[in-house]
Parts: structure tokens; C-alpha cells; sequence
């Protein structure tokens, strides 16, 4: 037990919290220095913004330890006493129970982030209506998804090789999650309207068009609603693909720039690199699911625990965050390849001046400070950093 509790300190917390200092050590020494991208003002409330973050994220970190200690030292063992009965319900009631308890101990991180933090800085516009009912809406599609998924486990689980079957059983329903997303899920949250702007979409149609792309609809998201942030992507697989944009990005990023954002969109799509990370994803749960299958006796044991279906699934959800974190290198390494590709494709496709001005422009209604710690980007960075993908455009340009 005092093993498994120091494995989770020294190659999570510990690490996690070292990355975190060394990146506020970063941002007070650059927020020191000339401003750049940014105008002075919006570089120093940037700077600032990044450090409430990280600080808030290294509370998070020991809060998480001393969860998962309490977990492994008596928790999980008192739970599976109240849940000692061996039927269907009892097993999935002990699983899920694990999710929501750990969902809800998030909640008090996640409530001062969007309604304090987050709007200190003028970012969120969630009250606490809007933050209690997507509370509620998020705990509902974990019972029903969490309930669906522990039941189709339970089925498979009495056979040898379990884990192997149910790596590919949650494997599909992540594909299945990603296609149905937009169609179904983010609509719980958001409301999507139809573009209301022929000459823009008459534009976008023609883009796609070039990159042989169809989407199934082009829809403005309420995204003001909550944040002022400004994005826009491309959801779901096949022909549930769609163009969603958010309603900030309309207001404040000309239609030039738009477009050359959904080029760089485009850009993915055209080296499948949604694909790439699907099976980047599922090397990570096979991972899990192999690690969980094949654990001793001795080891439940140690814990206090049954070694029964449970319990292995129980583990497997504890070592997710350890194995995510170091994993979390090579996928960041790769997603950062593919947003240089993607940059470079827009700029082919549109116009390498206009992306630069699009970006800068993200940068700056985002308030994104622009400098980081090249260690912090290994491990924490799927997108490179702003100053090095315009230099990276600025040899497109030279070339």
C-alpha cells in the first residue's frame, strides 16, 4: 500500500508540481522583460492570469495525493465492504460510485476556476445557474455512459483475456463518443444555429471543397454564453462531420482570418491526424487495460482488496492519471508536429500572412502568454508555442 502511495507522489505529484514551478519561475522572469505579441497592459494581465493558473493547478496536485491515499489506504476497502455482495448491480454500483465520488471532490477546483478565477479576468460569463445545471447534465452522462460501459465490461469480464476484450469494447465507444459528439452530446450543452451569413458560407463551402471535405452542416456555437474565448473546430467522424464556430470568433476575427483558421482545421483532416490520435489514444488504453488484467494477487491483496472485476477496474482507473502523464510527452510530440503541418497547409491553402494575423490576433482576445518553459511544453503542450509557429510561417513565406 505505502508502495503504490509513493509511486503515485514521485511519478505524479512530484513531477507535476516541479513542472508547474519551473514554469512560474518562467513567466515572472519574461513578465519582467519587453512585452511581445501583446500590448504591455494585456502581456502583464496574461502573465498574471498563467501564474493564478498554475497555482491553482499545484493545490490541485496535492488535493489529487491526498484523495488518492485516502483511496488506497481505507476508502476503496470500506467501500467494497458496503458493496461486498458479488451481483451485477453491486459491481457496477462500486465502480461508478468511484467516478462520481472523484467527480464531485473536483467540483469546488472547478467551480473557483470558471466563477472566480476565470471571471476575475473577464474570461467566464457562467454563473452559478449555468455552473450547478451543467454540474447536474455532466453527472447524468456519466451515470448513463459509466452505467452502459460497466455493463458491457461485466459481460466479457468472466472470459480469459478480459482485459484484452474490454480494451476493445471502450475503444470503440471512444470512436463511437467522437462521432455521435457534436450530434448528440454537445447539444446537451450548447446551442448550435445554422450560419446565418451566405457570403461566408458560400466561402467556407469552397475551402472545404479544395480539401475535399464534407461536412454535414456549418453551426455557430453560444459559446459567449460561458467563455469569451475564441475557437472553432470540426466534430465528429464520417458523415456526422460538422463545421462548428464559435460566437465569439464571428464577432471578433475578420472572415479572412476565419478562414485561414478552418484551412489549419482542414489541415488535420487532410493528414488524418484525428485518426493519429485515436490510435495514439488507444495505445494508452490498451496499456491500462493490459496493466489491470495482469496484476498479482499479492497486490489486492496489500490494499485490502478482492482481486474481482471491480476492484481490477477500480485500479485501472487510479494508474490512468500516472500513465496519461508520461504518456502525455509522446502525444504532445506528435499533435505538435501536426499543428505545423496544419499551419503549413493553411498558409498553401489561403495565405501564410493572413494566418499570422489570425493567430496573433487568438493570442491576443485569448490573453495567452506567450513564453513557456520548453519543459512544461514537452509535457504539458499539444500546440507549439505561438512565437514558434510564427517563425515557422515566416520561413513558409521565405521559402
Amino acid at each position: 500500500m505505502m508502495t503504490f502511495c509513493l509511486c503515485y507522489v514521485l511519478f505524479l505529484t512530484l513531477p507535476s508540481i516541479i513542472i508547474d514551478t519551473l514554469q512560474i519561475r518562467h513567466i515572472k522572469a519574461f513578465a519582467k522583460k519587453q512585452a511581445v505579441i501583446l500590448q504591455p497592459k494585456d502581456y502583464a494581465i496574461s502573465a498574471d492570469y498563467s501564474l493564478a493558473n498554475l497555482r491553482l493547478s499545484i493545490i490541485s496536485h496535492i488535493f489529487e495525493a491526498f484523495v488518492f491515499i485516502a483511496w488506497v489506504s481505507f476508502a476503496l476497502a470500506s467501500w467494497q465492504d458496503f458493496l461486498a455482495e458479488e451481483a451485477a448491480l453491486g459491481f457496477i454500483i462500486f465502480v461508478l460510485g468511484f467516478v462520481l465520488i472523484n467527480a464531485f471532490l473536483q467540483l469546488p477546483f472547478s467551480a473557483y476556476k470558471q466563477l472566480r478565477l476565470d471571471k476575475a479576468y473577464g474570461f467566464s460569463n457562467v454563473t452559478w445557474q449555468i455552473f450547478f445545471i451543467d454540474t447536474l447534465k455532466s453527472f447524468a452522462l456519466i451515470a448513463v455512459f459509466g452505467f452502459l460501459v460497466l455493463w458491457l465490461l461485466l459481460v466479457i469480464m468472466d472470459y480469459a483475456y478480459w482485459w484484452l476484450a474490454g480494451f476493445g469494447v471502450v475503444f470503440l465507444l471512444v470512436v463511437l463518443i467522437n462521432a455521435l459528439y457534436p450530434t448528440l452530446i454537445a447539444p446537451i450543452f450548447n446551442t448550435f444555429t445554422p450560419l446565418n451569413n451566405q457570403n461566408l458560407q458560400e466561402k467556407i463551402q469552397d475551402l472545404m471543397s479544395k480539401a475535399g471535405f464534407r461536412a454535414n452542416g456549418i453551426f455557430v456555437m453560444d459559446a459567449s454564453r460561458r467563455d469569451g474565448r475564441l475557437n472553432a473546430y470540426f466534430g465528429g467522424l464520417g458523415s456526422a462531420k460538422r463545421v462548428v464556430l464559435f460566437d465569439t470568433l464571428l464577432e471578433k476575427v475578420s472572415s479572412e482570418g476565419l478562414l485561414t483558421i478552418l484551412a489549419h482545421e482542414l489541415g488535420h483532416f487532410k493528414h488524418k491526424d484525428i485518426l493519429v490520435n485515436l490510435l495514439l489514444s488507444g495505445i494508452v488504453l490498451f496499456a491500462l487495460f493490459f496493466v489491470a488484467g495482469n496484476l498479482p494477487a499479492t497486490f489486492f491483496a496489500a490494499l485490502g482488496l478482492e482481486n474481482n472485476h471491480a476492484t481490477s477496474l477500480t485500479i485501472l482507473l487510479l494508474i490512468a492519471p500516472i500513465v496519461s502523464f508520461w504518456v502525455m510527452p509522446l502525444i504532445g510530440y506528435f499533435s505538435r508536429k501536426a499543428e505545423y503541418r496544419a499551419d503549413a497547409y493553411s498558409a498553401q491553402l489561403t495565405s501564410a500572412h493572413c494566418l499570422r494575423e489570425a493567430l496573433v490576433r487568438l493570442v491576443n482576445e485569448n490573453k495567452t502568454f506567450p513564453h513557456s518553459h520548453p519543459v512544461y511544453v514537452f509535457f504539458h503542450y499539444t500546440h507549439p508555442p505561438l512565437l514558434d509557429r510564427l517563425r515557422a510561417l515566416d520561413k513558409l513565406k521565405q521559402a
